[in-house]
């Protein structure tokens, strides 16, 4: 038997606001190694024709994160509360990102959190909780979706 709270399948965390922030892009895109000026400053990427300094793709972890952390500050459990994911077994599984427009500095994105269900490969021995993260923006609609897979080592 498992340990995720299988109850939770189909669930769907409450919206949260994140405002993203330049200078967080910009220190995201110095830490990953990003040179391109347009995730670093605010006139190269205007230049480029966007509206303000461009997060790089991977900056939806970050999103995510400061969404939970949001979210945790609101009394709402965190996903591995709510799923009950154990940190004495958890694994870090698979990830794939569906990019569907950019985020820059500036914007208020919505993150939601969906469990769409749960497996246990190798007999048993493993147990996932999959998880969909949909980042979206009132005017530009779903920007990124995430799914993951929460792995629990059982054996």
């Amino acid at each position: 038997m498992g340990i995720f709270d299988r109850s939770t399948q189909g669930h769907v965390t409450p919206p949260v606001e994140v405002t993203l922030e330049r200078g967080a892009i910009a220190f995201f895109a110095e830490t990953i190694g990003e040179t391109d000026p347009v995730h670093l400053d605010v006139e190269a990427a205007q230049a480029a024709g966007h509206p303000d300094v461009l997060a790089p793709a991977t900056y939806a972890v970050v999103v995510g994160t400061f969404a939970g952390q949001k979210a945790a500050r609101q009394g709402q459990p965190d996903l591995l509360t709510l799923i009950n994911g154990d940190l004495r077994v958890l694994l870090h599984g698979t990830e794939a990102y569906d990019y569907h427009g950019p985020m820059f500095a500036g914007d208020t994105v919505t993150v939601q959190n969906e469990v769409t269900g749960f497996s246990d490969p190798k007999g048993g021995k493993l147990e996932i909780a999959h998880v969909t993260t949909r980042i979206t923006h009132p005017e530009r609609g779903p920007i990124v979706t995430a799914t993951r897979g929460i792995i629990h080592r059982l054996g």
